[in-house]
């Protein structure tokens, strides 16, 4: 006997036939992709993964924090103060106070103690370019206990100078530090205001305008000499540092020589002490292409206490003994109660002397060593329990048993 046919067999299959030829067009095509029917794998955690990823963690922010601690104290500098110069030092080589002096170093001896240093201030009448002017010098005596290997850095550093302050940021013009000439009005209506035009009504244009520039860091420092030097019939040595190669090469590219002609700009306000009567053929403005220390000084801090690069040797080790520098001290940091120091650091694959990032990997280490130890105990020792079968975490449960498959 012949199987009988379903009713509404034939209708249904014209019906699926219909139903596809009326779909709409923009209907996603019938694909896993598309559909959203591709296979997806979820991790689950289970007590020896859980113990397994806390473990590898541990090992890797510990031995991580470990190398960057070591790193850090392979590095050798001493750091002085000099903020007070002015105000306390003497007319004479007399005692620094030891607490403006900060030193990291793995030899220290009764004749070359780190924190033992000397200070002077004096004036003294320094030529410039078609004038003569007389300048505070702070003159700093302090020793160096050990050889230290290049390179060598000269830092100076600043404490509650807010560069990241909202208007300061922005108080510059990119095309006048260019080299463009640019015009007055475009002055006016830049972010460089106040300071944009000559503030004795001359009408000339302020180059480079804004407060960054007008801020710049101006105590100079001369370069470290060796008093005394051992096992050589010399007075003293100069040990000779480049304000070259100090910034990022391509900074440069930012910078540029100014076509203003001199009869257009004046300098800002704070640079008048080396710029007396303004710009001149004898004392033209700068190159700021080739100024590396203003362009250091561009270079705007995140945070109000900062070091920036002042000089630098690549090349030569520099001898343990006594040392002095003299700065010309023209940058007043008492008006905004700030302080100022300079810096001689070596440094290491991981730059100067920083001890946080070796100690957060450290402290993140020590965590999840921690949890991992807590979790070995509740998961094995404590608290034991017997895992369950993963394949019921599936809601259809595709790889289940099939005699544990629900019926429905």
């Amino acid at each position: 006997m012949a199987p009988r046919r379903r009713r509404g067999a034939d209708n249904d299959t014209d019906g699926d036939a219909n139903s596809e030829e009326n779909a709409p067009k923009n209907r996603p095509p019938n694909t896993a992709f598309r559909q959203q029917r591709m296979r997806a794998w979820q991790c689950v955690l289970t007590p020896k993964l859980i113990v397994t990823i806390f473990s590898i963690l541990a090992a890797v922010y510990l031995g991580f924090g470990a190398w960057l601690t070591y790193l850090a104290h392979t590095v050798r500098d001493i750091r002085i103060d000099y903020t007070d110069c002015k105000r306390d030092a003497p007319s004479e080589f007399d005692t620094l106070p030891s607490d403006y002096i900060t030193a990291h170093f793995a030899e220290t001896d009764s004749t070359h103690d780190p924190y033992k240093a000397e200070w002077m201030q004096d004036v003294v009448e320094v030529q410039y370019p078609g004038f003569r002017a007389n300048r505070t010098y702070c003159r700093v005596k302090f020793n160096i206990p050990e050889e230290l290997q290049p390179t060598i850095s000269f830092f100076y550093n600043l404490e509650n100078f807010y560069q990241n302050h909202r208007r300061y940021v922005n108080s510059f013009n990119a095309k006048q530090l260019i080299g463009e000439a640019v015009d007055g009005r475009t002055i006016n209506d830049s972010t460089c205001d106040p300071i944009t035009h000559d503030p004795r009504g001359t009408g000339k244009i302020v180059y480079p305008c804004g407060l960054v520039a007008n801020s710049v860091f101006n105590d100079t420092f001369t370069s470290p000499v060796l008093l005394s030097v051992p096992d050589s019939s010399a007075a003293n040595e100069t040990y000779s540092m480049s304000t070259t190669g100090i910034a990022w090469s391509g900074m440069k590219d930012l910078y540029g020589n100014t076509s203003y002609s001199l009869d257009q700009i004046v300098p800002p306000p704070n640079w008048e002490e080396r710029y007396k009567g303004g710009y001149t053929e004898e004392n033209p403005p700068p190159n700021l292409k080739e100024d590396e220390g203003f362009q250091n000084w561009l270079m705007l801090a995140a945070a109000p206490n900062f070091y920036k690069l002042y000089q630098k040797n690549d090349q030569d080790p520099m001898k343990a003994g006594q040392y002095q520098v003299d700065i010309q001290d023209n940058f007043d940091t008492t008006v905004y109660n700030g302080r100022k120091a300079f810096v001689i650091t070596t440094v290491s694959s991981m730059g100067s002397r920083n001890i946080w990032p070796g100690i957060i990997f450290l402290i993140v280490g020590g965590i999840c060593l921690f949890l991992d130890v807590y979790f070995i105990l509740s998961f094995f020792l404590w608290k034991p329990r017997k895992l369950g079968d993963p394949s019921y975490l599936s809601w259809n449960q595709p790889s289940a048993p099939q005699g544990h498959a629900s019926s429905s």
